[in-house]
């Protein structure tokens, strides 16, 4: 029978639990103590807890754990930029886990399941301004709290950026109706094609007439910025915002000829794979930045280098040229993009430039906010709304904001965080709680991490196929890669016990195979029972 396991050398890696034949161990994933992984994650994810689950072939509460602290899995895992994987202890191992594509696999396996609503009902009205992920993330948590919420949107359709700005083949049009509609069904109503603030359809002052009692401002970075050089104007000349959002309200043709893309960050990225798609014979791709520089994640580069994305880091635009349409562009050489105190300051050097043919430029060099609507209502600092960072609040008491309007353009799982902190925030407002109460986690890393001595497995990815339209390209995990890749996960900082003691067998193999040299098997059987011994004269 097992004697002991040492809890001070267990690091939670879970190798006792998958090799036992007996299924006599268990590994208890709440501690106090945080997996890298979750540390990383803005959102705070449970995913140890939730891989834990998958572990034991428990998925559909494995998908609640994991929409405890992310409503829209389906929506991450296909967006988000995993900056987890990258802190994954068994990247020291054979590759981190593939904690992205497990996300997509639960999230599509609730995506039609439709959510209980909520047994309270508040009698407050909350109004959400912007239907981004900030915004529906702030509608999700504040409906199953009870309170009617009321989401407006200046564009057609809910979704905002996810849906105008993110093309197709990333994030497919029925993957985020599917989620708004989880959300309908909770009681969130939608009014879209109305745009709130000063001299808008409708004021912040008409939402209190009508008997809101809080107001979610999530606007978005909606807007690109302008280079600010001889051209910009010109027809032919597409801004990286408005040309994905054009396309994916079909208003956008087709492209022929060569198409130059300005920008090294995601939406360049986007924006040069999209031209591709529309038909450009070529997309070239200049930057500022050094190519280990560039701000866009190293898996967009390689999609647009696996599209035929043909990259030039190190240039500047100085000038478009054209007779009444874009000709060309001229670019000069990049010398510095920041200077000494790391502020954005690039240096060129004129001497060395490059006059090139183009049939469409696109720039797509950093997104901005439209916050005049909101000008007098709440402060603002250097285009964006002042919120406290930990309660979201703004300068007037009941009206919070967050996402890309508060932090500038990040991701979509920040954003996501933000409007879930803006509805704890507002639930407290509503009943009176204490907003700065208990917000901030507090559980330490945990210092002993697995890794040495865990027997390999190979990482498990996403299948692609190819296309040249806009359909998704990355396929989804079925259920047995699914549970592969979860038992890849090291379970860092939980603890193993025992579970079933009685139908330990003595093979030995969770003690030769515990990396930590944990547990301790005592070398014989234990005695039976002492009432099996006294019914049948012991032995």
């Amino acid at each position: 029978m097992i004697n002991t396991i040492d809890t001070e050398k267990c690091t939670g890696c879970g190798t006792c639990f998958k090799t036992c034949g007996l299924d006599v161990f268990r590994i208890d994933t709440d501690q106090p103590v945080l997996s890298p992984c979750m540390a990383t994650c803005p959102a705070g994810t449970d995913i140890r807890g939730y891989n834990g689950l998958m572990q034991m072939g428990r998925i559909d509460e494995a998908a609640e754990r994991l929409r405890e602290r992310n409503p829209f899995p389906a929506v991450t895992g296909r967006v988000c930029p995993h900056l987890c994987e990258g802190e994954c202890s068994r990247s020291k191992v054979d590759g981190a886990v593939n904690i992205n594509a497990l996300e997509q696999y639960l999230g599509d396996r609730t995506l039609h399941v439709v959510p209980e609503k909520p047994a309270v009902r508040h009698v407050h009205r909350i109004a959400v301004v912007g239907s981004g992920p900030a915004g529906l993330s702030c509608a999700w948590y504040l409906a199953r709290a009870g309170y009617p919420v009321r989401v407006f949107e200046a564009m057609p359709a809910p979704g905002g950026m996810l849906r105008y700005g993110i093309p197709a083949y990333r994030l497919p049009e029925d993957v985020l109706d599917a989620q708004i509609e989880q959300l309908r069904a909770l009681g969130v109503e939608f009014q879209c094609g109305t745009r709130v603030g000063n001299g808008c359809d409708c004021s912040v002052e008409d939402l209190y007439a009508l008997g809101y009692k809080a107001v979610f401002l999530a606007p978005g970075a909606t807007k690109s910025r302008k280079p600010g050089v001889p051209g910009e104007d010109l027809p032919g000349v597409l801004y990286g915002v408005e040309f994905l959002s054009a396309v994916r309200r079909n208003r956008q043709g087709r492209l022929s000829g060569r198409a130059v893309v300005i920008g090294g960050g995601a939406v360049a990225m986007d924006a040069a794979i999209t031209a591709r798609k529309l038909g450009a014979s070529q997309v070239d791709l200049y930057c500022l930045e050094s190519r280990e520089e560039m701000p866009a994640f190293q898996h967009d580069i390689d999609d647009a280098v696996n599209a035929g994305v043909i990259l030039h880091p190190g240039w500047g635009p100085q000038a478009v040229e054209g007779n009444g349409r874009v000709e060309s562009i001229v670019l000069h050489r990049c010398l510095s993009v920041f200077n000494a105190e790391g502020r954005f300051a690039p240096v060129f050097d004129d001497a060395e430039t490059l006059n090139l043919e183009a049939a469409t430029v696109i720039f797509a060099i950093g997104q901005s906010s439209d916050l005049a609507p909101f000008e007098g209502v709440v402060d603002m600092q250097r285009g964006r709304i002042t919120a406290d960072p930990e309660t979201f609040g703004t300068s007037y008491w009941n009206i919070f904001a967050a996402g890309d309007a508060v932090t500038g353009p990040s991701t979509v799982i920040a954003a996501i965080t933000g409007g879930r902190e803006a509805a704890i925030s507002i639930d407290r407002l509503m009943t009176g709680g204490h907003l700065h109460s208990d917000r901030k986690e507090k559980r330490p890393l945990a210092e002993q991490l697995p890794g040495e001595g865990v027997m390999l497995s190979p990482r498990v990815e996403r299948k692609e196929i190819a296309s040249e339209g806009f359909e998704e390209k990355r396929l989804g995990f079925d259920d047995v890669d699914a549970l592969h890749e979860s038992l890849r996960c090291l379970t860092c900082g939980a603890k193993a016990r025992v579970n079933y003691r009685d139908d330990c067998m003595t093979c030995f193999f969770c003690e030769l195979r515990c990396p930590s040299h944990a547990i301790d098997v005592h070398p014989f059987k234990e005695r039976l029972p002492f009432t099996l011994e006294r019914n049948f004269g012991g032995f």
